[in-house]
C-alpha cells in the first residue's frame, strides 16, 4: 500500500510539474504574439512613412524635371 501511496505521489507531483510547464510554455506563447504584433504594427507605420517620404519624393523630383524641361526648351 505504502508503494501505491508512493507512486500516486509521485503521479501528483510530476502532473503539478507538466500544468506548470504547460502554463509558463502559454505565457511565452502569448508574450512572443504580443510582441510579434507590437513589430508588425511598428512595421506597418514604418511602411506607410516610407510610402509617404516616396510620394513627396516622386512629385518634387517631377516638378523639379518639369522646371529643367522649361529652363532647357527657353
Amino acid at each position: 500500500m505504502d508503494s501505491l501511496k508512493a507512486a500516486l505521489d509521485r503521479l501528483s507531483k510530476a502532473v503539478d510539474r507538466l500544468e506548470h510547464a504547460a502554463c509558463a510554455r502559454e505565457e511565452r506563447v502569448a508574450k512572443r504574439e504580443q510582441e510579434l504584433s507590437e513589430s508588425l504594427r511598428e512595421a506597418r507605420i514604418e511602411q506607410a512613412r516610407a510610402q509617404e517620404n516616396a510620394e513627396t519624393v516622386s512629385k518634387r523630383l517631377e516638378a523639379a524635371i518639369g522646371r529643367l524641361e522649361a529652363v532647357l526648351e527657353n
